[in-house]
């Protein structure tokens, strides 16, 4: 049993009290944005946030929605147990994940500029048979993903300050779902700037403190000498050096979760959102610098704060001196609490508790909009209503919000009365769901992709997948295949491997030997409407110039460049070498290692922080006027534009679609 570090005051008070501010202050934004912007909530602003939202938003939405309650959690835990690789390994391996996921995000914007999700492009292609399978995946995603951000949340909570899992699990995404649904999507990038900023300075001031300032740490070189003594006191349950990269199941595990975060990545509505609510200047810049931006937060909190909690261990400072955590502590993930708590006594630990409620409600807001868009355009309008109306849409989207907020909450409660761990669920999504990856990816790139083989490839991946996972199990735990050795190292980056790659050859097989008709990519830009509430600012941002086009197949390349040398040069051949060669790193490579950690923390706090008050001067102002009544409300203004606009809007698309019909109509992959 873990002994709580922080009273429960601790826990409700967070959950409720700074939960409700985050309410109120989120649903003012979103009512001055209204007056004083012209910005009414209509269907197409609550799902695309008007398709115009600047790199500086998009970057910080995107380190917000990838900074999970696991990031922290197992960036620190991964520290503690395997040293100084943890950290900057999991950072690498997300990493990647989201500047792949690039590839994608520009494609989206180029073909598709006018989809409200990807889910919308599957149907299109592959008819009602391939969206419905696709649309399991892409829903089963949101729900994996979504229960590991409370699932964290909660049993994080729990472990620290004894609040009860039940009421965590509901508690935490409640006020959650009062902002998103009343703000909608530009809400939540609002949300998401304010949570990471939040975030990033207290990782600030943990990251200096620990290196520059702290009386028991104070220098890298003293971490160093510190890891050397913990190493003859309590050695690493692989054997080597806490300051060493030589360790087989750091790396298996890294790649398993590297892997496994594939498929909730691309097959995550909520990620594909921020491509589709991005300008086409925007969502390249958006993405890299977000993914540069993330790469800091796991690197600096478990370089700092999980490393802390290994180096101090023979410290009374140490919450369990003079003994190691426990198992139950481990597994609880509570090294990163447990050592800001070493470093700042219990204000640390209430400062980790901070950093978990901006990274769970900040990632809850986007999975709650993801979920919405899903069931509000890809079910609702096209299965039951598809000639709804723009308040139709947004009436079902703000069901779906509160509807998805008490499953996954029901959800988390299962999971937690299953006893199953953050790291295991990690694990397994990807086994499961990774299919998709390849499904979704090829869908939108290679034209000869047929229906049959996305109903029957990404399914027959699935099945593959688990049965490689269970066979593997057998085979390294000794013939037993229970929960706790299906989390064999082996087994589990095996079939998570087996799922990815096995998905993509049987898509690929099945598309050659039983071929269809080529498609034309371009289809997407004359089957995809917008709803009939649309405004002049969203009509804008629907038209895709010529300039635009080439910008983006210009990125597409340049983000091709970037993949390779992040992905071969920095994951699979330093990551190698640094293995190959085995030894500890020395007392100067680990300060220069940590000096570029600080700098780096400073550098993407303050891109992050300034540039989208930078990019969104413009707004701030006319706000600020606004509420010195120093500028008239342009509401009024704005529902006379939506309805002009909404009528020139469908004129255009109905030329266009009479232009196109012939060439579309014998091309499409539907029979």
């Amino acid at each position: 049993m873990v002994e709580p570090i922080l009273s429960q005051g601790y826990g409700y008070g967070f959950a409720l009290g700074v939960g409700s501010g985050f309410a109120i202050l989120m649903v003012t934004i979103s009512k001055l944005l209204s007056k004083f912007m012209g910005q009414v909530q209509n269907s197409e602003r609550f799902s695309t946030a008007s398709r115009n939202v600047s790199s500086g938003l998009i970057a910080s939405s995107t380190v917000s929605a990838w900074t999970w309650p696991a990031t922290l959690l197992l960036s620190g835990t991964w520290s503690y147990v395997y040293g100084v690789s943890g950290a900057w390994l999991y950072a690498v391996g997300g990493t990647v994940q989201i500047t792949l996921f690039a590839f994608l995000a520009l494609q989206i914007k180029r073909q598709a500029p006018t989809a409200h999700t990807v889910s919308e492009t599957i149907y299109i292609r592959f008819g009602k048979a391939g969206h419905l399978v696709y649309l399991c995946y892409c829903a089963a995603t949101n729900v994996m993903v979504s229960s590991l951000l409370l699932l964290g949340g909660s049993q994080a909570f729990a472990a620290a300050t004894g609040m009860h899992t039940v009421a965590a699990s509901f508690l935490i995404p409640v006020t959650v779902v009062v902002y998103t649904a009343l703000g909608g999507l530009k809400a939540t990038f609002i949300s998401d700037w304010v949570h990471t900023v939040i975030i990033y300075v207290i990782l600030i001031v943990t990251a200096y403190t620990v290196y520059c300032s702290s009386n028991l740490i104070g220098s890298p070189g003293k971490m160093w000498d510190l890891l050397k003594a913990a190493q003859e006191v309590f050695p690493s349950a692989s054997g080597t050096s806490y300051l060493s990269f030589k360790d087989k199941d750091m790396i298996l595990l890294t790649w398993s979760v590297m892997l496994g975060g594939l498929s909730s990545v691309f097959g995550d509505p909520g990620y594909s959102q921020r491509a589709i609510a991005s300008s086409s200047k925007s969502v390249f810049w958006g993405y890299m610098m977000g993914a540069i931006c993330w790469m800091i937060i796991p690197f600096a909190l478990g370089s700092s704060a999980g490393l802390a909690c290994r180096a101090l261990i023979t410290n009374p400072a140490s919450v369990t001196y003079p003994n190691p955590l426990s198992a139950e502590e481990v597994g609880a993930s509570l090294p990163f609490i447990y050592g800001l708590a070493a470093i700042f006594g219990k204000s640390g630990a209430a400062a980790g508790l901070v950093m978990l409620e901006m990274s769970v409600t900040s990632a809850t807001s986007a999975e709650l909009i993801a979920f919405s868009s899903i069931t509000t355009y890809d079910m609702y309008r096209t299965y039951v209503n598809p000639k709804a109306t723009g308040k139709q849409l947004i009436r079902s989207s703000h069901i779906s919000v509160i509807f998805f907020g008490l499953f996954m909450a029901v959800l988390a409660v299962v999971f937690n009365y299953c006893h199953v761990t953050v790291g295991w669920l990690l694990s397994f999504v990807g086994i499961v769901l990774n299919p998709e990856v390849p499904a979704v990816t090829l869908s939108l790139f290679w034209p000869k992709m047929t229906r049959l083989s996305l109903v029957i490839g990404v399914p027959m991946g699935t099945v593959t997948g688990i049965v490689c996972w269970i066979g593997a199990t057998y085979h390294y735990a000794g013939g037993i295949v229970d929960r706790n050795t299906l989390m064999t190292t082996e087994a589990t980056f095996i079939g998570n491997i087996v799922s990815l790659f096995s998905s993509l050859i049987y898509i690929v097989a099945i598309s050659l030997i039983r071929p269809g008709n080529k498609f034309d990519l371009n289809t997407f830009k004359w089957e995809l409407n917008a709803a009939d509430d649309i405004d002049s600012e969203e009509q804008e941002a629907l038209e895709l110039t010529a300039k635009d086009d080439k910008l983006l197949h210009a990125q597409t390349w340049l983000s091709l460049f970037i993949n390779v040398f992040l992905f071969l040069g920095v994951y699979v051949v330093l990551t190698c070498a640094l293995y190959g060669w085995g030894g500890d790193l020395s007392k100067g490579s680990f300060t220069a290692f940590m000096v570029v950690m600080l700098i780096w923390l400073l550098l993407a706090a303050l891109y992050i922080i300034l540039t989208p008050l930078w990019q969104g001067r413009h707004a701030i102002k006319t706000v600020v006027l606004g509420m010195l009544d120093r500028v008239p409300s342009r509401i009024d203004d704005s529902s006379v534009q939506q309805l002009n606009s909404s009528d020139e809007h469908n004129s255009k698309k109905s030329a266009r679609l009479s232009e196109k019909v012939t060439t579309v109509s014998g091309e499409t992959d539907r029979s």
